[in-house]
């Protein structure tokens, strides 16, 4: 006899592929480990979805840990203080689809222990020496750009002298932006670096396909260009099998000058087998298991995703 595990889970959209098996772990999530009901639809009014929560900035279920809503208050204030990077709050409380609370809850621990975040990084860039700060939604003062791009994560660091950031773009579900941003900036930004920084013509990082990763970049070769830091690197943070992502991404880092050294794609299985070889508290090392169990361990819903499908 078969289960109605649907009550549960929660009304779905009609999808298919990867982004259906996704969204409906994250509701089983939400229904058998957070045991909340259903939140609201992010864009129809008066309907909800299996795949958010109701009052999340009370209860706070879309983190993983205390240090981690600390991360995310810390942030909260200090993007108010600055003016610059957008939070959008109802995304980051309620919807366990979005990338946002999944920054926070691979990063914001490290934005709390930046010797942790030093030996971290240390294992895909050894050079780093010390990092400074960990700073979330973060665009410059000087909006460069005059968008609203901005690095998802940015690890402010040293190298030996030599003062850096590490600003990374996260993905889970949504794919990269499809509209083609254009703007004067931007073409100032890329004249100025081009030979040094861009190796492919413009019009090839406006296209739809690369114009997300290429805002990114310009804030990256900006801030070098107005001697803000010595150097910046860029890079991609997203799932394992996520692969359509990936390859854009290898294509993209092609484009650029010296592109392996500046920009790189991390990988959650990268991150979680990294971090836990590590020598870590043990409330870190659970907090991995709950990051393997919250995006990556598909197979504890597979028998539910299996009984509905």
């Amino acid at each position: 006899m078969r289960y109605e595990i649907k009550k549960f889970i929660g009304d779905l959209p009609s999808e298919s592929g990867s982004k259906k098996r996704i969204r409906f772990h994250q509701a089983w999530w939400r229904a058998f480990v957070l045991v909340e009901t259903p939140g609201n639809h992010p864009v129809k009014a008066n309907e909800q979805i299996g795949n958010t929560i109701l009052d999340g900035r009370i209860n706070l279920k879309n983190f993983l840990s205390k240090n981690i809503i600390t991360a995310v208050n810390k942030t909260i204030q200090e993007r108010k203080a600055l003016g610059s990077g957008i939070l959008e709050e109802n995304r980051l409380f309620n919807n366990l689809l979005s990338s946002q609370p999944l920054c926070f809850n691979f990063f914001g621990e490290l934005k709390l222990d930046l010797a942790l975040a030093l030996e971290f990084l240390k294992r895909f860039y050894p050079e780093f020496t010390k990092v400074l700060d960990v700073k979330f939604e973060f665009a410059p003062e000087n909006r460069y750009t005059k968008d609203n791009s901005a690095f998802d994560v940015a690890f402010e660091v040293m190298s030996g002298d030599k003062k850096g950031l590490l600003g990374i773009e996260c993905k889970y579900t949504d794919t990269f932006s499809a509209k083609e941003y254009d703007r004067d900036e931007y073409l100032q930004i890329y004249n100025k670096g081009k030979g040094t920084a861009f190796k492919a013509p413009y019009e090839n990082f406006i296209a739809s396909k690369f114009n997300q990763l290429f805002r990114n970049q310009l804030i990256a070769e900006a801030l070098v260009q107005n001697h803000e830091y010595d150097f910046v690197f860029t890079g991609l943070f997203c799932d394992q099998n996520d692969h359509d992502a990936q390859n854009i991404a290898t294509e993209f880092q092609g484009m650029l000058k010296d592109g392996k050294s500046k920009f790189r794609v991390i990988t959650f299985r990268e991150f979680l087998e990294n971090i836990q070889q590590l020598t870590i508290r043990w409330e870190q090392r659970e907090l991995t298991m709950l990051l393997w169990a919250r995006y990556c361990g598909h197979q504890l819903s597979e028998a539910a995703f299996t009984n509905e499908n």
